[in-house]
């Protein structure tokens, strides 16, 4: 069992069409502008998960109001009434993020690489030079990388930089862009190659520093679904698409792979957001985000990893960017809604 920890702690959906009858049990989206076709590179099939909205969506009222109540209780959420974004401001526990081209040198894993990811160790990866200055060495020190030329993206996750452009990890999965981007044990998968523990998307963790450039310019989104560290799931519950795996002995709230939103009633413009957090946060509502993972602490979704060497934000997004945003605002997607 992986948790993925974002620190210090006490522990270590959709289907359109409604009427607005029908609104008792289940709230619908408007329809909202699509992210820009040109600008940084999404990867997966336009018919993806990863890039699906919640336009014309309903909502689960009932598990709605008890994921407000639960996140109003959770004793590691209570002090936190809005999703923070770990990475930023000297936290250590976002994700180490990187595209990789043509240009940049072959990187190659060793340690614990499943061999249905086996091509990370033989064949390898580009990236910077500088990539492995990105590790942050903490207990979960994960990565993504956009690897172009191999047109994947894989993740992992323990890494440490162990020898020249080689780095061991405690475990690994690749997806590849030529797919709708969801594990192969997923009924739903296009790809026989794609896998990731319990499923998760690499790219739904970590948010790019370009995408929210992007947004700001533009008045748009990040343009995909984001990755939920959730204060703690409930293993009873399960999963749901797009995941194909679940934590054991957690006591929380929901499915992994449950979907979440802020609902389409929420004025946004109305939050005193900075334009980064906006992004986000139109993200968050045109797109939603999923469940993924246990936080090991308070709630949070992870950007694009800030160092002392490299810090890609520069004021453009901070932890607390999203801090004019509740939990109440959020609501609860049915279960594997795409």
């Amino acid at each position: 069992m992986h948790v993925e920890s974002h620190g210090p702690s006490r522990r270590s959906v959709l289907k359109g069409g409604l009427t607005v009858a029908a609104m008792g049990a289940a709230q619908a989206w408007a329809p909202s502008a699509a992210a820009g076709s040109r600008g940084p590179y999404i990867p997966y099939s336009s018919n993806s998960f990863f890039r699906s909205r919640v336009a014309g969506a309903p909502v689960d009222q009932t598990a709605t109001t008890a994921f407000r109540r639960f996140m109003h209780s959770h004793p590691d959420q209570r002090a936190w009434p809005h999703p923070r974004i770990n990475g930023l401001d000297g936290n250590e526990w976002g994700t180490a993020w990187a595209l990789g081209l043509w240009r940049h040198p072959v990187w190659r894993l060793t340690g614990n690489v499943p061999s249905e990811v086996a091509v990370l160790r033989t064949e390898g990866f580009r990236a910077p030079e500088w990539f492995g200055d990105l590790l942050t060495g903490t207990s979960d020190s994960p990565f993504v990388v956009l690897d172009r030329p191999n047109r994947r993206s894989l993740w992992a996750n323990d890494a440490k930089l162990v020898g020249e452009r080689t780095i061991s990890v405690g475990a690994a999965g690749a997806f590849s862009h030529d797919s709708n981007g969801l594990d192969k044990r997923n009924p739903r998968s296009t790809s026989s190659f794609n896998f990731r523990s319990r499923g998760a998307i690499p790219d739904a963790m970590a948010i790019r520093r370009g995408l929210v450039r992007r947004g700001v310019s533009t008045g748009a989104s990040l343009g995909h679904v984001l990755h939920l560290f959730l204060c703690e799931t409930n293993s009873a519950a399960g999963f749901c698409h797009p995941m194909v795996g679940a934590e054991g002995d957690k006591n929380g709230w929901g499915a992994e792979g449950q979907r979440i939103a802020i609902a389409p009633s929420v004025d946004l413009t109305r939050r005193g957001l900075s334009p980064g957090g906006l992004v986000i946060a139109r993200t968050l509502q045109q797109y939603g985000c999923y469940i993924g993972d246990n936080s090991g602490s308070s709630s949070a979704l992870k950007a694009q990893q800030a160092t002392r060497q490299r810090d890609p934000w520069q004021g453009l997004l901070r932890r607390d960017s999203l801090a004019g945003i509740t939990w109440d605002d959020f609501v609860v997607l049915p279960k594997g809604w795409q």
